[in-house]
This record gives structure tokens, sequence and C-alpha cells, in this order.
């Protein structure tokens, strides 16, 4: 009973991790890219549901199927998928070389802070996020428009970000040691002077990694 049920929420979120959970990497932000890149592929379309089909398109178990992933350990991967009774479908055709990618994905992911704003006709919701200095930081810009639109910044080190209607996509970005303001604005919305603000300060609230135990991983 419990393994149809998660088939039949899986079945209904496949178009969410083909869609949703995608990334760039900003200028300045130290890790093997073409490793990041592939296990983030891979997260998305392994077995034709991808684990953000479980754990959500940025690996935060916000489905309520499969737990918050981020900051796995190679070691918890391979065990979930090991032993974990409904990754059997994962079990059965991912590779060494995937297994691999997807950890140091996930892994990578646990030690960035995420700031979400959504895009509501033309205006960014919330507007600013704070973080402290020094911070490693996904950015999460989400369309909830019925018209694709691209984003750029002057100071983020992104040069543009496409994004789909009805869709998000995602960039890390390493915060800065010295405090200041960093924006983000929508190149093609009807209002042009909206802009999403990263206020790095040393007042605001520290950003504590969290580690899932193997038993709760995947």
């Amino acid at each position: 009973m419990r393994n149809s049920v998660i088939g039949s929420k899986i079945a209904g979120i496949r178009v969410i991790g083909s869609l949703l959970c995608s990334f760039v990497l900003a200028a300045g932000v130290n890790a093997d890219d073409d490793l990041i890149k592939r296990g983030e592929q891979v997260f998305n379309t392994v077995a034709n549901i991808g684990c953000a089909g479980c754990h959500g398109a940025f690996a935060e178990g916000d489905l309520g199927v499969g737990p918050y992933i981020r900051g796995a350990s190679e070691g918890s991967v391979r065990a979930a998928i090991e032993g974990i009774g409904p990754m059997v479908a994962i079990k059965a055709v991912i590779t060494e070389e995937e297994t691999k990618a997807v950890s140091a994905y996930v892994n990578y992911l646990g030690a960035a802070q995420v700031a979400r704003t959504q895009v509501k006709r033309g205006r960014f919701v919330p507007e600013s996020f704070a973080t402290q200095p020094g911070t490693s930081m996904q950015i999460v810009v989400q369309n909830a428009g019925f018209s694709a639109h691209s984003f750029q910044s002057d100071n983020l080190g992104i040069d543009k970000l496409s994004v789909p209607a009805r869709s998000a996509k995602s960039f890390l970005w390493q915060a800065p040691e010295q405090e200041g303001e960093y924006s983000l604005y929508c190149t093609d919305c009807k209002l042009k002077d909206q802009l999403f603000k990263i206020k790095v300060d040393k007042t605001a609230k520290k950003f504590i990694a969290i580690t899932p135990k193997v038993e709760d991983s995947m």
C-alpha cells in the first residue's frame, strides 16, 4: 500500500523535477563545475523520475515524499540507493559515474543557504534577503507568470538567467566578506525599476548547514 501511494505521488510530480530544478554557477564560485552540473542533471532525470520527483526541486524535502537531503554525503546516498525500498527504480539504472555526480551535487547544496524570490507581475516577492558575509548561497528565482523572463545582475556574477513560464531556476553565489547590497533585475518585465536585493550584513541571521543522517537520506 505504501509503495503504491509513493508511486502515485511520484507520477504526479515528475514535471516538477524536469522543469524546476535547474541552476548555474555564478562567477567566483569555487566548485568542480562539470561534476556539479552533471550531478544536477542526474538529480533531475535519473530513472525518468529524478531525485527531484521525491525530494523537491532543490532537495529540500518539501513535497512530502522524500526527506531533506541537502548536504548528504556520498556514503549516505549510496546507502539509500542500496537499502531503501522506493529507491529500487533508481538502483536499477543509475551508474557509478552518475552516483558520484549526484552525490557531489547534493553534498555541495548542503553548504548553500537558499534565498528564494517569486516574480509576479514584474515585482519580486519578497524583494530582499539578508545574509552574513562569506555565506555560500543558492538564489532561486521563480517565474509565476505565463511568459518566460530573463534576469541579470551587475554585481552577482550572473550575466543572464532565463526562466521559463511557471518555472524556477537558481544560481550559486558566494557572498563577499565585506558588507553591501547586491541586486538582480528583470530585463524584459514591464516594470523596469524592480530589484531583488541581497543584503550582506554582519547582523543577519547566521546560516547553519544541516547534514542529514544516513538513515534519513534519500
